[in-house]
């Protein structure tokens, strides 16, 4: 599957290539963050600077780098947003993915207008949150 992530602000491909490109910010301190475009895949690459100042559970901030919204979600401060469409199949409609915006907790959910999938070790212990009946700002 050949997936396109797009912010939900300004909708600029934020995946030019294999990676999903965002701003981080933490404590005062900005950078580039790469990530996997593969769901549960939780590689990261960043700026050695950057990356040095955070620790496992230190709440990072994402913004688009294109128009520099935030990514957080206005219904879980704890996760952020990203607009998924899947490019293989032409009448895709678009799909709502939150991933967790909390330093090494893998917790994502992609929500297709039809079902919640989980991604991540730490997605079970946010399940109920992250029901079909949810707020996922359709």
């Amino acid at each position: 599957m050949v997936l396109s992530y797009h912010c939900p602000k300004c909708d600029a491909l934020l995946n030019p290539n294999v990676r999903v490109v965002l701003i981080a910010r933490y404590n005062g301190e900005a950078g580039i963050v790469l990530m996997s475009s593969k769901l549960g895949d939780y590689q990261v690459i960043c700026d050695k600077g950057f990356c040095h100042e955070v620790a496992k559970g230190d709440i990072i901030e994402f913004q688009c780098p294109v128009c520099h919204g935030s990514l957080t979600s206005s219904s879980y401060e704890n996760f952020a947003e990203l607009k998924i469409i899947n490019t293989e199949k032409a009448d895709h409609a678009p799909c709502m993915l939150r991933f967790s915006r909390v330093s090494e907790e893998h917790a994502t959910f992609l929500y297709d207008g039809d079902s919640v999938k989980e991604f991540g070790e730490e997605a079970g212990g946010f399940l109920d949150e992250m029901t079909i009946e949810g707020d996922w700002g359709w």
